[in-house]
């Protein structure tokens, strides 16, 4: 398993200005539970979308395609079911 991986807000390419496209937050899997890496995945998206959709009219449209995009997409970097698994659980809840 890699001990950083980088959630890229890549995925916010079609809803945020070009000035966020590149950015993104480091999340340190070192020693973390599947949990653990779980809600820092969830919190560097929050982070980043946040700052991604500020300028969007639709904002909360935005950030939620924004979160969703984010996080499946670290997802897919990161590929442990188990942390996927978790984020299934958390959109099954709402």
């Amino acid at each position: 398993m890699m001990k950083l991986m980088t959630l890229a807000a890549l995925a916010t390419l079609a809803l945020a200005p070009v000035a966020h496209a590149e950015e993104g937050v480091r999340v340190s899997l070192v020693g973390k539970s599947s949990a653990q890496i779980h809600a820092d995945i969830v919190a560097a998206a929050k982070k980043v979308c946040a700052k991604a959709v500020t300028s969007e009219s639709l904002f909360l449209d935005a950030y939620g395609r924004c979160m969703k995009g984010s996080v499946n997409s670290a997802l897919e970097q990161l590929g442990a079911s188990d942390v996927a698994q978790l984020e299934a659980m958390r959109l099954a809840q709402r």
